[in-house]
């Protein structure tokens, strides 16, 4: 089994200019409904793809992984993530080499998203919509709207088409951040109504009071 996936690992980062196989990559998916031990197993054959010196493999590693996170089993990569950031340890690009920068950005927003499930417990791309809402102050309303604009933050960065020539691999981790950011930014929306709608509360709570005193 773990030969298996390594074989689509290998195939689904191959140093050819191009976006990962769906067939390497829904054989990968697979191993995330294993739970950890399947998430493992990719990150174990992943390892040395991440700490390539060729930009095409450890970019396509990147988007493999964001794949998990997105269609894979809810939670599980994200959790390992969480628990093991140091398993996404990528090597050394510098702003002067090819895609340096891109890589660098996109593979901090990966670890963002990591850490915001650690602090949260949520997936918010995922299962986050709807939860600021009705969200209150005292069960984390504050902390969790700022989970979510660090992630706003962190994807922002990734400028990945603005620097660099276009091609098959930027544009695919640019549908999948901008299918990200769109959720994201629905979601930063209804907290930011809510957190202004109590702050306004709170407020209209204090004139009224104030006004009482004044009266009385």
């Amino acid at each position: 089994m773990s030969g298996s996936f390594e074989k689509s690992v290998k195939g689904g980062t191959k140093i050819k200019l191009a976006a990962p196989k769906s067939k390497y990559v829904e054989h990968i998916l697979v191993a995330t409904h294993a739970g950890e031990a399947g998430v493992a197993e990719i990150f174990r054959a992943m390892q040395n793809r991440l700490r390539d010196s060729t930009w095409t493999i450890v970019f396509k590693a990147l988007i493999i992984v964001h794949l998990m996170i997105r269609e894979g089993e809810p939670n599980v990569t994200l959790k390992y993530l969480a628990d093991s950031p140091t398993k996404l340890a990528i090597s050394n690009f510098s702003e002067v080499q090819a895609q340096g920068t891109n890589i660098r950005h996109y593979y901090s927003y990966v670890l963002i998203r990591a850490k915001a499930f650690r602090d949260t417990k949520i997936d918010w791309v995922r299962e986050g919509q709807g939860r600021l809402k009705k969200q209150t102050v005292d069960k984390g309303l504050l902390r969790e709207t700022e989970a979510v604009q660090s992630q706003i933050n962190a994807l922002l960065k990734c400028d990945l088409l603005s620097n660099e020539p276009e091609n098959e691999i930027t544009l695919t981790a640019f549908r999948l951040l901008t299918m990200d950011l769109l959720i994201l930014f629905g979601i930063m929306n209804e907290g930011t109504i809510n957190v202004l709608g109590k702050a306004f509360g709170q407020a209209s709570s204090f004139i009224a009071a104030k006004a009482f005193r004044t009266l009385f």
